[in-house]
């Protein structure tokens, strides 16, 4: 399939007005989100270099690519680093057609005639700065914008950057909108629907319309990118920086439909949709390591590094990709919680319960899933088929009951 065109991007940053955010990490976050949307042309940043505050920072901001334009201020208290950094946006827009998405950082309300004056030329603009007068004035006239003191994780579209470090943020005890499993149906209609690989960053763009609060790591997953591979029915192909999504060939759409009515009908529909486990002995023996691991790990990354490692040593055979797809698993049966650990530290757990338990628990979720799935596919769901895909000892007669045979 022929690849989509990635958006070439000019990133223009007035240093003097969002120093806080400069001093937090803020412009490696940022070029790693850009870089998965398109390639990163031009990257230039306004200020007086000179001044300590500033100063301090500019090896950081020069490792990441940017030229450091120094601004001299003749009048004490004037900034002339936004008359600057306005006149070569427009320069570039007019000089340099080929730049489709202009990134502009400032904290300056008089930047609103520059963000409407580029939508006008019919340019993508992402416009990052903090919640102000600004970001009220402009969020209108941008494609996207990116606040920077909201310390939530970053996200491409709609996006929230942290005042922080980048690091995982710790899961919380409250659920997201979207359950994975929705998540994955959403994304899955959305590949169908196009004849051409999408860009991720596009794909993130829908969850985001049906749930603003989606964020991939509420699932365990480090990037967005992680997510789309952890699903079998998803191929992800990369075309320069940009990652594209598509179907995977063995479940691409086809004009026959048939109904479902067998074990491994239904095996393979749960397995399209990331929602049953890959192996149940492996399955089992990942759990038993998760509920006893008492590492201090702040973040979902370090609790599944921390288990990959514990199970590997107890079986060679366990690699990481499985006990990715099993914490997400977790995730997905609600097992995954913070809890204070010492030092007032939140900690990354899975909840303990006995196997049995949790055996019964991971079987009404596929039957739940089963039965969802059956409002849009041809499903003919029978106990008999079902009980041989389940992993605890429920009877044929309490899963009739459940799915009303």
């Amino acid at each position: 399939m022929t690849q989509p065109k990635a958006n070439r991007i000019a990133v223009f940053v007035d240093a003097e007005n969002v120093t806080n955010w400069i001093k937090r990490d803020g412009v490696r976050l940022l070029m790693e989100e850009l870089n998965q949307i398109g390639q990163i042309i031009i990257r230039r940043a306004y200020g007086v270099w000179s001044k300590p505050n500033l100063a301090m920072h500019q090896a950081a901001i020069n490792q990441s690519g940017f030229e450091l334009i120094h601004c001299y201020h003749p009048v004490s208290g004037k900034n002339t680093a936004d008359i600057q950094m306005t006149v070569d946006v427009i320069e570039c827009a007019w000089q340099l057609p080929n730049i489709s998405c202009f990134v502009l950082v400032t904290g300056d309300s008089d930047f609103t005639p520059v963000f409407r004056r580029l939508r006008e030329m019919d340019k993508d603009v992402i416009g990052v700065g903090q919640h102000s007068t600004l970001s009220e004035c402009v969020k209108t006239s941008c494609t996207r914008f990116i606040y920077t003191d909201e310390v939530i994780n970053t996200l491409v579209i709609n996006v929230v950057l942290p005042q922080a470090p980048l690091a995982l943020q710790p899961l919380t005890n409250s659920q997201p909108t979207l359950t994975l499993a929705k998540a994955d149906e959403w994304v899955i209609a959305h590949l169908k629907a196009s004849p051409t690989p999408v860009n991720a960053s596009q794909i993130k763009t829908l969850l985001k319309q049906h749930a603003a609060d989606f964020d991939e790591k509420h699932y365990g997953f480090k990037t967005f990118t992680d997510y789309l591979k952890a699903n079998d029915a998803i191929e992800v192909s990369k075309s320069g920086t940009v990652n594209f999504a598509n179907l995977a060939k063995s479940v691409q759409p086809t004009e026959k439909t048939e109904v479902v009515a067998s074990a491994e009908g239904y095996k393979a529909l749960l397995k399209k949709y990331n929602a049953l486990p890959d192996n149940a002995d492996t399955l089992k023996i990942i759990f038993k390591h998760a509920v006893t691991l008492k590492d201090i790990c702040t973040d979902p990354a370090q609790f599944r590094t921390a288990l990959f490692i514990l199970c590997h040593k107890a079986d060679p055979n366990i690699s990481k990709t499985t006990v990715n797809k099993a914490f997400s698993y977790f995730m997905v049966m609600g097992l995954v919680h913070t809890e204070k650990a010492k030092g007032g530290v939140d900690a990354v757990r899975v909840k303990k319960m006995v196997l049995k338990d949790f055996l019964l628990k991971s079987d009404k979720l596929v039957i739940a899933k089963l039965l969802e799935l059956g409002k849009t596919q041809a499903l003919d769901l029978k106990a008999k088929e079902i009980k041989k895909l389940l992993l605890s000892t429920i009877s044929k007669d309490s899963i009739k009951k459940l799915i009303g045979e």
